[in-house]
């Protein structure tokens, strides 16, 4: 059988794929000019009849698809810790000679398979301090011939600070497929750590879920986390958006009553959120289950400045109402003022590492004893 990736499209099929919004009307243009072809307009409706009447070469087929694929991941991030036995012991020292994460990825019957032999790195020469990239391939035979395939990167990482026994584990995930390698991945280490003895068999890993606190300190945890960062790189500006629910197990305030037994769940959007009362009084705190805020920030690094929006929220309670939902980082509305040679998923993973000493601290001040 032909492969179809090795086929040029005509007629339709061409005309469908130089419309898809990856595409733009520079791209074409380029194609056009470097043909010595001449519009009186950049739009796209005048640009494609002209290459759907004359068709596309090989090469420049390539080019199109390859600004398909250059597409900016949008990481999101999930801190995790776990004790381990021996604080003389550095982390690489940990990791089981053999680790193969092969066994994780490429299942049978799976739709997605793993790209090259990863596996995990010291970062800058220090041994309690490992990173594993991956990367898959996803098939999905339900779209057209130049959508069929996706690429997603995720990534590992562990730490151990000084003496201490905790390592931190950082999972960064562009999609369901990474979120489930990078926890197999997780799940796969720690049980051959347990294995060797770097772990006790009766730990457990600890995750920064929804159940683990009470409204009140829900609510608290989520301020925190947004305004008061350790790193001096990020710096909050304003609350922008607020969801959470009433809390149906309870008998709310005459003041807001009026959100029982009609609000199921509610969006606050606007300036100065983190005033409001919802957030302000505390004495409404203990009736209201927060599961998102999305706050706005401004950041000075070395290498770049600029703007962008971050979102701290429990997206399978969002979705499912599962109390069990872990927290999830990602940004959005990223906008430089100025930035050197970095791809902007860079950029994310740097601006997103400067919560991780938050998260960890406020989450051991504030989560509930289990």
């Amino acid at each position: 059988m032909v492969n179809k990736k090795y086929l040029l499209p005509y007629g339709d099929a061409l005309r469908d794929f130089l419309n898809n919004q990856g595409i733009t009307k520079s791209d074409l243009r380029s194609i056009l000019r470097r043909r010595g072809v001449f519009t009186a307009s950049d739009e796209k409706s005048e640009q494609v009849p002209i290459l759907v009447r004359t068709g596309i070469t090989p090469p420049e087929l390539g080019i199109l698809l390859d600004r398909l694929r250059v597409k900016e991941d949008n990481p999101k991030i999930h801190t995790q810790t776990v004790k381990c036995t021996d604080n003389n012991l550095t982390l690489k020292a940990m990791i089981p000679s053999n680790f193969n994460i092969e066994s994780v990825v490429n299942k049978p019957f799976s739709n997605y398979r793993l790209l090259g032999i990863p596996s995990f790195k010291s970062v800058g020469g220090d041994n309690n301090h490992l990173e594993l990239e991956f990367t898959i391939e996803r098939f999905d035979y339900t779209k057209s011939w130049d959508k069929n395939t996706s690429q997603f990167s995720g990534k590992v990482k562990l730490k151990k600070v000084g003496s201490s026994v905790d390592m931190n584990i950082t999972l960064s995930h562009t999609s369901p497929e990474t979120k489930e390698v990078a926890n197999g991945i997780t799940s796969k280490l720690i049980k051959e750590m347990k294995s060797s003895g770097a772990i006790s068999e009766r730990e457990q890993i600890k995750k920064i879920q929804f159940s683990d606190f009470t409204n009140e300190n829900r609510v608290l945890f989520l301020k925190m986390v947004s305004q008061e960062q350790i790193t001096n790189e990020l710096y909050f500006k304003d609350t922008k958006d607020i969801g959470f629910s009433p809390d149906d197990t309870q008998t709310l305030p005459k003041d807001i009553a009026w959100m029982e037994k009609t609000i199921s769940n509610l969006v606050l959007q606007g300036v100065g959120l983190h005033s409001t009362f919802f957030v302000k009084n505390k004495s409404y705190h203990k009736y209201i289950k927060m599961h998102r805020l999305e706050a706005a920030y401004t950041f000075d690094h070395s290498s770049f400045n600029g703007t962008c929006n971050i979102i701290f929220e429990f997206p399978e309670y969002i979705t499912k109402g599962d109390i069990s939902s872990e927290l999830s980082i990602k940004i959005s509305g990223l906008r430089f003022g100025d930035k050197n040679d970095i791809s902007m998923g860079k950029v994310k993973e740097i601006l997103l590492s400067q919560l991780d000493v938050a998260k960890l601290k406020y989450y051991e001040e504030l989560a509930s004893e289990k």
